[in-house]
C-alpha cells in the first residue's frame, strides 16, 4: 500500500502517528509524518526528524528517540 509515495508496509515499518497533509519537509517537501511514540514530527524520504532533542532531563520523549525515525 502506498500512501503519498510512502510504502510504509513493503518496508515492514510500523509506527503509531499520522501522514501530515499540510505538514511539508523543508528540505525535499514531502509530507511530514507524526510519530506519537516520540512527540515530534519526522520525514520518510529524508529519514530525519524535524525538530532537535530537548534539554529536558524528565522528558519522556527525547532520551528514547533514535538517530534517525526509519532504522531497519
Amino acid at each position: 500500500m502506498h500512501y503519498n509515495n510512502i510504502p510504509f508496509f513493503e518496508i515492514g515499518f510500523e509506527f503509531f502517528g499520522q501522514i501530515e497533509q499540510n505538514k511539508f519537509c523543508t528540505q525535499c517537501k514531502s509530507n511530514l509524518v507524526y510519530y506519537d511514540n516520540f512527540d515530534t514530527y519526522f520525514c520518510p524520504k529524508c529519514n530525519s526528524w524535524t525538530e532537535s532533542k530537548c534539554s529536558d532531563l524528565h522528558c519522556e520523549y527525547c532520551p528514547n528517540r533514535p538517530e534517525y525515525p526509519l532504522t531497519l
